[in-house]
């Protein structure tokens, strides 16, 4: 059944620099039809092409707006200094984010990613296992 015929469907985001963390920070959003896709898909083009003009705040701008648009909330956002967990809010994204971890959450809301911790967890290892046998395959036939 295609994921937009589910009307309260949501799905997490883990960042990449969040995974195996304890406990993991995760974003969680709305999935996205073509038309939200193509949106989202027109910030990624002026980021990586912006109009004469356009500023590196007015993207910063757009990006908090289309998230605000398209994640619902989150969970385990710690205050590093209070301890205490941080509420959700659309202005909180800019105390939370980073530009880098801003343009990694706009791809994945874009893509409807939706995979889960664990298993980019053991896709991460099976990937550092075949980098490590590679290398020790190029290591014996020296």
């Amino acid at each position: 059944m295609p994921v937009l015929l589910e009307p309260d469907q949501k799905y997490p985001i883990v960042l990449e620099g969040d995974i195996g963390k304890d406990p993991e920070p995760t974003f969680f959003a709305k999935a996205q039809n073509m038309r939200g896709q193509t949106r989202i898909a027109t910030l990624v083009d002026e980021w990586s092409k912006p109009d004469e003009g356009t500023t590196v705040v007015s993207l910063f701008d757009a990006a908090v707006e289309l998230l605000g648009d398209v994640l619902t909330g989150w969970k385990n956002m710690i205050d590093p200094v209070s301890g205490q967990p941080i509420e959700y809010s659309v202005e909180q994204l800019r105390e939370v984010l980073t530009y880098n971890e801003t343009r990694q959450l706009i791809r994945a809301v874009m893509y409807n990613t939706h995979i889960d911790a664990e298993s980019k967890k053991n896709f991460a290892l099976l990937r550092l296992s075949e980098t490590e046998s590679s290398a020790g395959n190029a290591k014996a036939s020296a």
